[in-house]
């Protein structure tokens, strides 16, 4: 679909750059070694093509001489690890993609925002994003570490990033998208260029001193699948500003205790999908209820690698029950037991996974699948900061973005922040929720998704 332009960006080409290492940490290989591809929406209805595409293609080029540890392939070092190694000869593929031919049938950008840029409406990463570039790598097999496609459309364009989980997490991307928007600002308008402190690709704080052979240990196999689990779908919501201040007061104790809108809203979502969950799966409800979080732990933001705790409900003093989940708890106490477990991670949990996996062996599989957690398992993920839609461009700020994708991930519920699309005045969070496809109306019909969320679309199905 489309004609396509593709060029191999080789910005470390000029004499004297030699080879530069980029040594992974204990928490850039905790990650999934998967490729999230981020599609970022612009509206634009006269700009001229070939000068966006050069402006872009400089950028990219740009940003990556600052960022050069994008530029490599993962590959085993001397530690018994692995490191990002980039060479004056490694290139990054930048694709140019029309979509907008008179036999082209892809959305216009109208027909997205109307449809709120959902994922079904967007399309895959086969289509917005680079020909082959797969949905993992594990470090074994040399994985690049980013991939562009910039894809025209009738009213706009779309910036497609796909870049490995080992290099950056959601809010290293975030530093990656601003360093492009400012050159490509600069680019524009002839202004100084960002800039850029190579501190923020040293992972050294996050990397374990080394252990003795004779002291490591193996790994332990990686877990399969829950065998329980059955086929799920992503379901996008929206939360409107004014409704979510309502929760926020459904979900406030009495006694004035701080709880934070996140806390609100997850404690209410924990409790629904639960519920619903309970009514499928059965489950014995005096046993643990098992919620996880990922928590960024970045002083600044610029950091381009992962520095993600996590938060655990197996790690608390008086761990709830499923029972205690789905209806024993009043909402307020749950929404307490969530700050309680965002409050309880600190520098010393960051310390405390180092060295837990300082002394394996074999680092090439450290990540543990949430789909191997039992069903009634639940963990969220919060993007509200990760506001790519916040940075100008030079050509205007983008509309909207998503993280496309196949794959549901059974246990997960993503917040996005507002799109800017619809120039609604109650625009809130929207929330990706999972749940098993052949129930999904008793996710939709539930009386709190009902009273305080808009439904969407389905952004993921699997039959």
């Amino acid at each position: 679909m489309g004609r396509k332009v593709t060029y191999q960006v080789q910005p470390l080409w000029f004499n004297g750059f030699k080879e530069e290492s980029f040594r992974l940490s204990i928490l850039d290989m905790i990650t999934p070694p998967n490729y999230n591809t981020y599609a970022i929406v612009f509206k634009s209805d006269n700009a001229d093509e070939k000068t966006v595409a050069e402006w872009f293609k400089q950028a990219i080029n740009a940003t990556l001489l600052q960022c050069r540890h994008l530029v490599g392939t993962v590959e085993k070092n001397q530690h018994g690890d692995y490191s990002i190694v980039t060479k004056p000869d490694s290139t990054v593929e930048l694709v140019f993609h029309w979509l907008n031919g008179p036999d082209d049938d892809y959305p216009s950008y109208s027909e997205l925002e109307r449809q709120n840029f959902s994922s079904r409406c967007l399309g895959s990463a086969a289509t917005l994003g680079i020909d082959g570039m797969p949905t993992a790598r594990g470090p074994d097999d040399s994985p690049v570490m980013v991939g562009f496609q910039l894809n025209f459309i009738r009213g706009g364009f779309i910036l497609t990033i796909q870049i490995h989980h080992f290099a950056v997490d959601m809010t290293g991307t975030t530093s990656l998208v601003r360093q492009i928007a400012d050159n490509c600002y600069s680019i524009r308008y002839g202004t100084p260029p960002p800039s850029w402190d190579k501190a923020f690709m040293d992972r050294s704080r996050f990397i374990a001193p080394k252990i003795a052979f004779e002291d490591q240990i193996d790994p332990m196999p990686r877990p399969p699948k829950h065998p329980d689990w059955l086929p799920c779908s992503w379901l996008l919501f929206h939360l409107p500003p004014t409704k979510a201040a309502a929760l926020k007061r459904l979900a406030s104790p009495k006694d004035g205790t701080r709880i934070s809108t996140y806390d609100a809203l997850t404690a209410a979502l924990w409790r629904v999908i639960a519920r619903n969950r309970a009514q499928v799966y059965k489950p014995v409800l005096e046993e643990p209820a098992i919620f996880g979080e990922p928590i960024n732990m970045r002083s600044r933001c610029e950091y381009q690698g992962n520095v993600l705790a996590a938060g655990l409900s197996r790690y608390q003093k008086s761990p709830l029950t499923l029972a205690d989940v789905i209806s024993d708890s009043s909402l307020p106490q749950l929404a307490g037991y969530i700050r309680a477990i965002t409050n309880s991670v600190s520098q010393q949990t960051l310390d405390n996974t180092v060295a837990r996996f300082a002394g394996v062996r074999n680092k090439s599989n450290l990540d543990v699948p949430l789909d191997s957690l039992p069903p009634m398992s639940f963990t969220t993920t919060d993007w509200r900061n990760s506001r790519l839609c916040d940075n100008d461009f030079g050509i205007g700020q983008p509309m909207a973005y998503r993280n496309l994708t196949d794959t549901v991930v059974e246990n997960m519920m993503v917040i996005y922040p507002p799109h800017k699309g619809n120039s609604s005045k109650d625009q809130g969070v929207e929330v990706l929720l999972p749940f098993e496809t052949q129930f999904l109306d008793l996710l939709i019909n539930d009386a709190i998704i009902k009273e305080y969320f808009e439904f969407r679309d389905i952004e993921v199905k699997n039959l």
